[in-house]
């Protein structure tokens, strides 16, 4: 009997558990050149610097949270994105109300729900990007 109330005291708290999402936000470089893009921050342990390769894909940021059935990439804690090549020149400096296409503006990052709650977003850097 023991066993009993156990298991359904276990089912009934499992069944009572806020869902868990998950997120996966990847910056795709889809030019001839590898990039490096820095993401800048006034507080210096947020700041992140991402070397993407051409035409390969880089993990930007991962995350979870109890609680959220949407879960979307965030940029709030960067002042910029700068995109530089390899002889270290800015090709682009992305702020949050820059016009054109924007880093930024999640709604230009390609996004796709794989599995329930599970979240993956993509945002493509082309030549013309950086014109």
């Amino acid at each position: 009997m023991k066993k009993v109330i156990f298991i359904a005291l276990a089912l009934l708290s499992m069944l009572s558990c806020d869902p868990v999402s998950d997120l996966e936000a990847n910056i795709e470089n889809l030019t001839s050149e590898a990039l490096t893009i820095e993401f800048v921050s006034s507080i210096e342990e947020l700041r992140k610097t991402l070397e993407v390769a051409p035409n390969e894909i880089e993990l930007f940021q991962e995350g979870f949270d109890i609680g959220s059935t949407f879960l979307e990439p965030s940029l709030v804690d960067y002042d910029s994105v700068v995109v530089k090549n390899q002889a270290e020149q800015i090709l682009k400096v992305y702020k949050p109300n820059s016009s054109g296409k924007n880093i930024y503006n999640i709604a230009e990052w390609n996004s796709s729900e794989p599995s329930k709650r599970f979240f993956k977003y993509e945002y493509e850097i082309r030549d013309e990007d950086l014109e």
